[in-house]
């Protein structure tokens, strides 16, 4: 599923040869029983907020398509073991016709490169104008835009081909878009399944290796892409981490149909997503946010004291690290330590990104010679753990 406007990256002139270099081999993999990561949206009402986001609004999304995607329970919920998502009709004044969908993404949050990656689906009838979606984007896709980002479609429905073909109900599509010589290049292939997929589940699966990218639906195969330097040298898209979209849009070129009117699929419409699932295949590299699980406490890492000014103006300091758990410095803590000997004073200052808390006494004095312990460290989200310290108290 595109997601700018093809003609901001005009398609490159690629012979099939080119593309593929041998790449239509047919190999059948076998899904590796290691499962790595799921979502079997058994739980809660909506999508998992750690693992999952949303793509809002309109405007077409660089493919003319019709809906407004939100966040709305009645676009997208989790309800009986599974991800709904679903597209909405509302008649305003005059007859015009307003659609809504939703579109679920996994950006910074799951990221994965290589692996056997598959989902469960049951689509709706999209004849004609629906377009449901299992694809990825590169998670670089903020900082360098598409095609640059690399995409692969895992599943796709809806074509404008195969609705004039009397097979929409029945046609899988499969394609790769990345970035070629400043344009855009593609390479896809679809597969007409026997009878019609809507109303039941079926497993869309792609095995992605450094090599190679294959993509089937329960086992049949749809087509296959060489990704190896030797014969796709401008492919680094697909050696990169990537992240999900779940999605179902109304209308679009890909459907050909880019009017309200010429609309005709049952809406409302459900596409129900029974699971999404990450399993090894010897390469697989996972990521993002939701893989690790926030710090939860706080210890002083080093207590260094010293002095400032001069002559009769002495100051104490001491310079105080806070660590988390993993090691990494602590921001936003407030610190509160405890001057004795020639300062008495206790003072309080707040770390900053490299996890230090800076402490100046506003007791002077000429003689400097004091112990500093650290009595608190607070944090909104963490707890102190004092039995972690390193160290508690110096002396200067």
């Amino acid at each position: 599923m595109k997601t700018f406007p093809s003609d901001l990256f005009p398609p490159v002139s690629l012979t099939r040869s080119f593309v593929l270099a041998g790449a239509l081999l047919g190999v059948s993999f076998e899904a590796s029983s290691q499962l790595l990561w799921s979502d079997e949206f058994d739980s809660g009402s909506a999508p998992n907020s750690a693992v999952w986001s949303y793509d809002l609004g309109a405007g077409g999304w660089g493919n003319s398509e019709l809906q407004t995607y939100t966040n709305d329970a009645a676009n997208v919920r989790v309800e009986g073991g599974n991800l709904i998502i679903s597209a909405q009709e509302q008649i305003l004044k005059g007859g015009r016709r307003q659609f809504t969908s939703a579109r679920v993404k996994t950006e910074n949050k799951l990221t994965f490169k290589y692996g056997t990656i598959e989902a469960r689906i049951k689509t709706p009838n999209v004849a004609d104008g629906l377009w449901p979606a299992f694809w990825t984007l590169g998670n670089n896709f903020g900082e360098v835009g598409w095609p640059d980002c690399g995409e692969l479609d895992v599943m796709e429905m809806g074509s404008a081909a195969a609705i004039s073909e009397g097979v929409v109900n029945r046609r899988v599509s499969s394609t790769a878009h990345w970035e070629h010589n400043g344009g855009h290049a593609n390479y896809g292939l679809s597969f007409d399944y026997p009878t019609d997929l809507n109303g039941s589940f079926h497993v869309y699966r792609m095995e992605w290796t450094p090599t190679e990218v294959s993509t089937y639906i329960d086992d049949n195969w749809i087509w296959t892409i060489d990704i190896s330097s030797a014969s796709c040298t401008d492919c680094t898209e697909f050696h990169q981490p990537h992240f999900f979209i779940l999605n179902m849009a109304v209308g679009g070129t890909f459907t050909g149909l880019t009017r309200a009117n010429d609309i005709s699929a049952p809406i409302p419409a459900e596409m129900v997503v029974d699971y999404v699932r990450i399993s090894d295949n010897g390469y697989t590299v996972l990521g993002g946010s939701s893989l690790t699980p926030e710090a939860e406490f706080t210890h002083v890492d080093s207590i260094v004291p010293g002095s400032s000014g001069g002559g009769p103006n002495k100051k104490a300091t001491a310079d105080v690290i806070v660590l988390d758990e993993t090691g990494a410095p602590v921001d936003g803590a407030t610190v509160t330590a405890t001057f004795s000997g020639s300062h008495n004073e206790t003072i309080s200052a707040v770390t900053d990104a490299n996890g230090e808390a800076s402490l100046i006494t506003t007791v002077k004095n000429r003689s400097v010679m004091f112990q500093t312990c650290v009595d608190d460290v607070s944090h909104s989200s963490m707890t102190y753990d004092s039995g972690a310290n390193l160290e508690t108290c110096d002396n200067y």
